[in-house]
């Protein structure tokens, strides 16, 4: 995702699914489940992350 920065000036690339997973367990969610559902082929090839998960009573 470097080419994000170069081409878009982007300062902010996203979240990692490592780093959502995280997040949503921190925040308290169980069962979570994280997948790429789409990415661009061409450059920079953003990718769409989905996350699904539990939140606990």
């Amino acid at each position: 995702f470097e080419k994000a920065r170069e081409l878009y000036a982007d300062v902010w690339l996203g979240f990692s699914e490592a780093e959502l997973l995280g997040m949503l367990e921190a925040a308290g969610f169980a069962s979570v489940e994280t997948g790429i559902v789409h990415k661009e082929s061409r450059s920079p090839g953003f990718q769409t992350v989905l996350a699904i998960a539990e939140k606990k009573a």
